[in-house]
């Protein structure tokens, strides 16, 4: 009973120097509960002195990676969630990339239609006109009639070679926002293989949480049982597996970064 009192001693002692070993909930589900962490304390105190300093050390390890994990998990969470809104965003200005050039050159095309029509439609009744009186034999109003119309005649070329211009810059108005929509497109597919590349890294890290509640379960039956070689073992393969996921993580981010560095280079271009 002495010597397990020193040791309890000698633990709170190793606790109070590496900062204390109570661990926070981990977003990976790797938290030790109350009852845990007093198996936890049990095991440490009954084990020798070098494998005790060996389960603190673990232990502090662990707490750090924890804390690594759930701080990457935001970044991760925030650079997601901005390129989300980024790309909602950026869609929609390609999907209205000169979409008002092309309102005003279409509403000009009307307008000189328009504007035209009445000749037009003149023109069209005085030809029907002439077609009419063709079988009568008054020259003379036929003559003037015909004069009254090659003389329409001539706006009315001028009228619809000006319709045709203008339907000419309309037509080179949407080919310009066609180009220019697919070339911003084109640069967009860039986001897809870092894309792609996030999806993997995700499965992947879903295998290693997989592993980490393994080890876990390892790791509380280890205390349960107040064997330190065990939770040694468990303890060391959960470090491990943080670390790889660690790994994992900051890929992620930096495939994020990749994104967004894709997002702000098609804003540019459309922008220019």
């Amino acid at each position: 009973m002495i010597k397990l009192k020193q040791a309890m001693l000698a633990l709170l002692v190793l606790l109070v120097a590496t900062g204390g070993s109570a661990g926070k909930a981990a977003a990976s589900g790797t938290a030790l509960t109350p009852s845990i962490q007093a198996a936890f304390d049990l095991t440490a105190a009954q084990a020798d002195s070098a494998a005790r300093a060996r389960l603190l050390s673990l232990y502090q390890e662990l707490t750090g990676l924890e804390a690594q994990y759930d701080k990457r998990e935001e970044e991760i969470r925030r650079l997601h969630d901005g390129n989300a809104q980024a790309l909602i965003a950026l869609r929609a200005k390609i999907k209205e990339l000169d979409q008002a050039a092309v309102s005003r050159a279409t509403a000009t095309v009307e307008t000189a239609k328009k504007r035209y029509q009445p000749l037009f439609d003149q023109y069209s009744a005085l030809n029907k006109q002439i077609a009419l009186l063709k079988g009568l034999k008054d020259k003379a109003l036929n003559a003037a009639l015909r004069t009254q119309a090659d003389a329409m005649k001539l706006l009315v070329q001028a009228a619809r070679q000006d319709i045709r211009e203008k339907e000419a810059q309309l037509k080179q108005v949407k080919q310009k926002r066609t180009d220019k929509m697919a070339s911003a497109r084109k640069t967009l597919s860039g986001i897809d293989s870092p894309q792609s590349s996030i999806k993997t890294q995700k499965s992947a890290a879903s295998a290693l949480n997989k592993r980490l509640s393994a080890d876990f379960s390892d790791f509380k039956a280890a205390i349960r049982k107040k064997n330190a070689p065990l939770a040694l073992q468990s303890l060391s393969s959960l470090v491990s597996g943080y670390k790889q996921i660690a790994v994992n993580k900051q890929k992620i981010v930096e495939l994020e970064q990749k994104v967004s560095s894709v997002i702000a280079a098609v804003n540019k271009q459309i922008a220019g």
